[in-house]
């Protein structure tokens, strides 16, 4: 039976606490509300409709003689689970992390001071960009060069991982990489918690750095972007019809995933439109030029507020189309949706 425990009962340091800065969050521009299923719509709606977000805390906490295993997941020596290095992970990911731990022989030893760089999801583009490298941004300003704690990825993330940590950080680092079902125990371990909670809240703090990112790379021609997805089955069943009325009004087709992180920079640096179906290819939004026009294409069932915190804290001009299901009773957004043309055509006449 796992036993959870705060971060506050634990044998720890606070190295430092920052106040993120408040932010206003207008509501964003959504086109067939009445599609979205009631659950999906409530849940979204926190982070839709909170409008005002007030100063909050971000945290750096050194954590001593704990296991990590999973995504991240932060176990004391006693085997208790520290309630706040769970990010959207699942119940069984916990038993299964717990039971991992509770039967881990030979369990290697870290003893340099390390910085954890995992969360659920880290495997993922958006996810790594957004909601884990700026904890180094904010780790930087109190530690001298700890341990990087990263996911083991595959050569294109793992290119991702070191490219943007070379372009935004001050360290050169040392990389510890493990994978989901490797457990490792760490002498000091610094958590930082505070910057983002999955479609609830997104810091001000995760684009400190992104402008200058931003400035390192060479400006591009400037032109309107759809955003292609390879090896997804988040896919559009009209999306022959929608890339031919694309390509009349002149846009170039781009699959993020066959780009570098330093040619993913360049080309939506130069976009002025962008056209994509939400996916982590279409977190480079992050890297349009403020005023740039978003045009997020989605299934009714998807519950993500993700592109629309980033569209508000990057002055984007963001507009979110919902399309429904091929399969009319699914309840996943992970399959085949649709959107008429003629919806997409009319945000770009406006």
């Amino acid at each position: 039976m796992i036993e959870f425990t705060d971060i506050q009962a634990v044998h720890r340091l606070e190295v430092a606490t920052i106040l993120s800065p408040e932010f206003t969050m207008p509501v964003p521009h959504v086109q067939n509300l009445h599609l979205i299923p009631q659950p999906i719509l409530d849940a979204m709606r926190p982070g839709w409709l909170t409008g005002h977000h007030a100063p909050r805390p971000v945290t750096l906490t050194k954590l001593f003689d704990v296991f990590v295993t999973e995504e991240g997941l932060v176990f004391t020596a006693e085997k208790k689970l520290i309630t706040q290095s769970v990010t959207q992970h699942t119940q069984d990911e916990c038993h299964r992390a717990f039971m991992r731990v509770q039967s881990a022989h030979s369990v290697p030893e870290i003893r340099p001071s390390a910085l954890l760089l995992r969360k659920r999801g880290d495997h993922n583009y958006g996810h790594w960009l957004i909601e884990v490298l700026p904890k180094l941004w904010v780790a930087e300003q109190y530690m001298e060069r700890p341990i990087l704690v990263v996911p083991e990825l595959s050569a294109a993330m793992t290119h991702v991982v070191r490219d943007s940590i070379a372009l935004s950080s001050h360290y050169q680092p040392e990389f510890l990489t493990m994978r989901n079902d490797d457990v490792c125990f760490f002498k000091e371990l610094v958590m930082v918690n505070g910057l983002t909670d999955h479609g609830v809240y997104m810091s001000p703090l995760v684009f400190a750095r992104t402008d200058a990112m931003r400035a390192c790379v060479p400006n591009g021609s400037p032109q309107n972007l759809y955003v292609k997805r390879s090896n997804s089955n988040r896919q559009l069943t009209d999306y022959a019809d929608i890339e031919a009325m694309l390509n009349r009004h002149g846009f170039k087709g781009v699959d993020p995933s066959e780009l570098t992180f330093l040619e993913q920079i360049k080309v939506f640096k130069a976009a002025r439109i962008v056209v994509g179906v939400m996916g982590a290819g279409l977190t480079n939004i992050v890297f349009c030029s403020p005023s740039a026009k978003i045009i997020t294409l989605a299934p009714a069932t998807m519950p993500d507020t993700f592109f629309a915190f980033i569209a508000a804290l990057r002055g984007l001009d963001y507009h979110e189309v919902r399309g429904p299901m091929r399969e009319e009773q699914t309840t996943g957004w992970d399959e085949p949706f649709s959107i008429m043309p003629s919806q997409i055509e009319a945000l770009l006449a406006a």
